[in-house]
């Protein structure tokens, strides 16, 4: 027996040794902390806000944390950070309102009464600390937190247009409209009347006390006024400023071209030191000036002889630049990213395009703008596309800029109106390089490089590998507004949605092989009729994706339809198919599957299972009859970072599944991978394995062949439990067949092809 569990515990390490694939299951966020914009300091640890993400570094052991819902945080999308060095706190406000405090130990306590509560302009705005209360300035007045105790203590609703807050001991300042107010602590703050105007000048958009003065931030400069009485040297320090901070003793100030100190408001002037920087916040702790320096991370500075000299440390991981996910796609081992359209803020996001591979982040470097186009604006990054065989070559479309190329992840070259058949829409004003409209890139199986030129009469492009251009003319996209995809089908039919109410549908298009028009077959759909004679209008058709047998899902605002039989689809009177699934209630009846749900994007694993994305409902993973639901993931029970998942891309190796939402992206390990092509040992990974005592999850046999038959077979070779594969991967619960968790050892997998003339041995160690 002593024998026996020494062998046991031999394996169990060498296992735990070799271990290391993603268990299946969980989630892993793909944050953005590139961009910094505010920091803070406690003690040794400066925290830094970076595209509304939190991370911090420790001074003296240089480790780089970053924080997330997934491990820590209560919420995604991070407005503002402030810290309290009385409560030991930092304050961390969300964009919904939410707040979590953090304190040194990394334990969070999460406020959510703000977040919850209906009311309208509950927006956060400004965070004020003062000693251990954190007074946070929303539409509808101003909340107070107390930091110690971690709970609110006072809600003022008043009618003044506050832009920030600050107070002392006796009373609580106010920056509004129309200038600085404040009422003594001891008065009833909830009336009007006992909010006493201090300076009558408007625009005070920061405000702190500093050595006794009221230290207040105009679009006219600083100043450093007696709290409760007039005098005639308020004004201390005119220009136009950005930032301002009170950090470990100092008064710190400035703009991209001054950073401007003080440890004495009232008897000294303030040191002022010319810079040219990005700079957007500083703080000062031990010697060492940390500065925000936007798409530079977070960096430190010292001073010496009136000069900002840098010390050589720059905060910025390795992660997208940006927290945008609009098209997502595996390339082997590579994720592509494109940034995509912003269609709440004007349609302007900043043009990017990125990938993901060995767990480093390549952001494309954004084009040197030529002399010829002084005022060309890149944004609106709607695909990213790898030559297919050259993967150092890659092109993205920031719409209404034309077509970029890049090599080695450096732009080279920029096709627009002056050097493509890619053509402005406004070609006789003088930025006509500001509407050359460039979208849906995708190569197709002759590594041709077909785009979408839209809002002209001829819309569709192809770059061809020799680079030289086809331009093919059809009445039905005769300026089409938006084409989002480009489905190469396997049988050769190109289908292509358009999106746009006024021109919405799907485009479908057989060149039979050959670059003349003359004799290709089109038909658009714009209206949907199923296998039911039911008609829908969609107002907008998203997405299109071809299942591993043929057919194409389509995701429209309407719903979900499939199209079974491409060949049949130029026929005008085409049906397609809405899957029903029974209610199994004895009523006989059936309902459609996601109708009426906005779908926005759909894939399939290497199990043929539908992801499906939506507008404002998660993400779904049906069967792949559709049959049967197996997964519905939204932010409120799952760590999906929103609800509107803009693409779903699957790694068909490793079952890693990428959402790419309007906050970023994050991923799930799913149960279904490419299967291999002939069973092989070497070619089977276990995960986990060895089976700890505080797992309780499903077991991974990853690297089988399709519909391998398995079986878990016991040290004494009795079965234990019998499954077949998903794709290249069977899920076994570790229960025996009689529903029963099974008992701690070693088992053998037992794995056979199809067609039972092959089989493989592996072992799963488990203790209980």
């Amino acid at each position: 027996m002593i024998k026996k569990l020494s062998s046991l515990a031999l394996l169990f390490s060498l296992l735990c040794l070799t271990g290391t694939a993603q268990q299946l299951g969980t989630w892993q966020m793909y944050l953005s902390y590139y961009i910094a914009t505010k920091n803070v300091t406690a003690g040794s640890t400066v925290y830094s806000l970076m595209n509304g993400n939190l991370l911090s570094y420790d001074t003296e052991d240089g480790e780089v944390r970053t924080y997330d819902h997934l491990n820590i945080l209560s919420d995604v999308g991070i407005a503002h950070i402030a810290y309290s060095k009385e409560a030991g706190k930092l304050v961390i406000v969300y964009s919904n309102s939410n707040i979590d405090l953090l304190d040194k130990n990394g334990n969070v306590h999460n406020l959510s009464a703000l977040k919850d509560k209906r009311i309208l302009d509950k927006e956060i705005s400004y965070v004020g600390i003062v000693g251990s209360t954190a007074y946070l300035v929303a539409g509808f007045g101003f909340v107070e937190v107390d930091l110690k105790e971690e709970v609110f203590r006072n809600t003022c609703k008043l009618n003044f247009d506050i832009y920030s807050i600050t107070a002392s001991d006796e009373a609580v300042f106010i920056g509004t409209k129309s200038g600085i107010y404040y009422c003594m602590k001891e008065d009833n703050m909830l009336l009007e009347e006992n909010w006493k105007l201090r300076l009558n000048w408007g625009g005070m958009t920061n405000m702190l006390f500093f050595q006794g003065r009221l230290v207040a931030m105009s679009a006219s400069g600083l100043f450093a006024l007696d709290p409760y009485k007039n005098t005639h040297n308020d004004n201390y320090c005119r220009g136009t400023y950005t930032f301002l901070k009170e950090s470990n003793g100092q008064l710190i100030w400035g703009n991209k071209t001054q950073l401007c100190l003080t440890s004495d408001v009232i008897n000294t002037e303030a040191t002022i030191i010319p810079i040219d920087n990005k700079w957007s916040d500083v703080s000062y702790a031990n010697g060492v000036y940390w500065m925000s320096e936007q798409e530079n991370g977070l960096k430190s500075y010292k001073i010496n002889d009136g000069s900002v000299v840098p010390t050589g440390v720059t905060i910025q991981p390795s992660s997208p630049i940006r927290d945008l996910g609009y098209r997502v796609n595996w390339i082997g081992d590579r994720l592509l990213v494109a940034g995509g359209i912003n269609t709440v803020t004007d349609f302007h996001n900043p043009a990017t395009a990125m990938y993901y591979e060995n767990g480093q982040w390549t952001n494309l470097t954004e084009m040197e703008i030529p002399e010829q186009y002084s005022s060309l604006n890149l944004y609106n990054t709607t695909d990213f596309v790898q030559d297919p065989t050259d993967d150092t070559h890659h092109f993205s479309s920031p719409f209404r800029t034309g077509l970029c190329e890049y090599r080695n992840g450096k732009f080279v070259k920029l096709y627009n109106h002056d050097n493509s058949p890619i053509k402005s829409i406004n070609p006789y004003v003088s930025r006509y390089y500001n509407f050359v409209t460039c979208s849906a890139l995708s190569y197709d199986a002759d590594g041709n490089l077909w785009m979408a030129n839209t809002m002209r009469d001829t819309v569709l492009h192809v770059l061809k590998p020799d680079g030289n251009w086809l331009n093919l003319y059809y009445k039905e996209l005769d300026h089409v507004s938006l084409i989002d995809h480009i489905l190469h089908h396997s049988s050769g039919i190109k289908l292509i949605s358009s999106r746009r109410i006024e021109m919405r549908g799907i485009f479908c298009l057989d060149t039979k092989g050959t670059d003349r028009t003359t004799d290709d077959r089109t038909i658009l759909h714009q209206n949907i009729v199923n296998q039911d004679g039911t008609p829908y209008s969609p107002l907008e058709f998203f997405c299109l994706c071809e299942d591993l047998d043929g057919m194409v899902w389509v995701g429209t605002s309407s719903g979900l339809f499939v199209i079974e039989d491409v060949s049949q689809i130029f026929d005008p009177n085409f049906l397609f198919t809405q899957i029903k699934i029974n209610r199994n209630d004895g009523s006989g009846l059936a309902d459609y599957l996601l109708n009426d749900v906005s779908i926005s994007c759909i894939t399939t694993d290497a199990a043929n299972r539908k992801w499906i994305g939506t507008q404002n409902n998660g993400a779904y993973l049906i069967s792949a009859d559709g049959q049967e639901m197996i997964h519905h993931f939204t932010n409120e029970d799952s760590p999906l970072l929103s609800n509107n998942v803009q693409s779903i891309a699957v790694h068909p190796g490793t079952g890693e599944v990428v959402f790419g939402t309007d906050m970023g992206l994050c991923s799930f390990i799913s149960d279904a991978t490419a299967p291999e092509k002939e069973l092989s040992k070497s070619n089977v990974v276990i995960v986990p394995n060895p089976v700890t005592p505080d797992y309780n999850g499903p077991i991974a046999i990853r690297g089988l062949v399709s519909d391998s038959e398995v079986k878990i077979l016991s040290s004494g070779g009795q079965l234990v439990w019998n499954g077949t594969s998903a794709g290249g991967t069977c899920i076994w619960n570790g229960c025996a067949n009689n529903g029963k968790r099974v008992a701690s050892g070693v088992y053998h997998v037992v794995a056979n092809n199809a067609e039972g003339n092959k089989a493989i041995v592996a072992r799963i160690v488990i203790a209980r």
